[in-house]
């Protein structure tokens, strides 16, 4: 059944962007799924193992300079106006993944840039939905790294999930269409138990 259902999404992306290149890149680039969702859809495509690889590490990395530089702020605007709990309430929760990492650094500011480059780099490279260059672009901030060490954290974790992601689907390609909705179901079930967290959780001052 979902076979079906997911051959006619991928047959109406195709259809509007023309080039299953241009979905995959789309895809990447979305929250949530990025580059996860964007690998297996290329292998369903027809794409080979490396140019999957590549073109979903290209769009999910195409936003990482972005983020660094305007999804703190853009979060602390919502935090300001009509949007304000939820605003407060995604900022507590990207703390509170930040303090984790940050975690145990001793009093040496070497050792602690190298903890938090670590740390960030380790959060992206896991393939599961919401550790992504997302979340991971917004820890690397709130963490207090700079821009190129964040984006060097971000984007090489980013390419060892993309990688891990690739040989999986690679090795159980003939399941594509499972792993597709497996994915699926797995980032609409993330994205639900941290939304449920959030809106229980006490919102920190920013």
């Amino acid at each position: 059944m979902f076979d079906g259902i997911i051959h006619s999404v991928q047959d109406h992306l195709l259809y509007v962007f023309r080039d299953p290149r241009i979905v995959v890149v789309i895809i990447a680039v979305l929250p949530v799924v990025e580059a996860r969702l964007a690998i297996p859809i290329a292998f369903g495509y027809g794409l080979g193992a490396a140019e999957s690889l590549i073109w979903a590490f290209l769009g999910s990395s195409l936003v990482v300079p972005l983020l660094l530089l305007w999804l703190i702020p853009f979060i602390r605007w919502l935090s300001e106006g009509v949007f304000r709990k939820a605003g407060k309430a995604v900022y507590s929760h990207l703390q509170t993944k930040a303090a984790g990492i940050s975690s145990g650094c001793k009093p040496n500011a070497a050792l602690t840039e190298r903890k938090k480059i670590a740390g960030v780099f380790a959060f992206v490279a896991v393939p599961l939905p919401m550790t992504g260059v997302w979340t991971g672009s917004a820890v690397a901030c709130i963490a207090g790294l700079n821009y190129r060490k964040a984006l060097f954290a971000v984007t090489a974790g980013n390419f060892v999930a993309s990688l891990i992601v690739t040989l999986l689907t690679f090795f159980f390609k003939d399941y594509v269409n499972y792993i597709i909705a497996g994915f699926c179901a797995c980032a609409l079930a993330a994205a639900a138990v941290t939304a449920s967290k959030l809106l229980r959780k006490p919102k920190k001052n920013i």
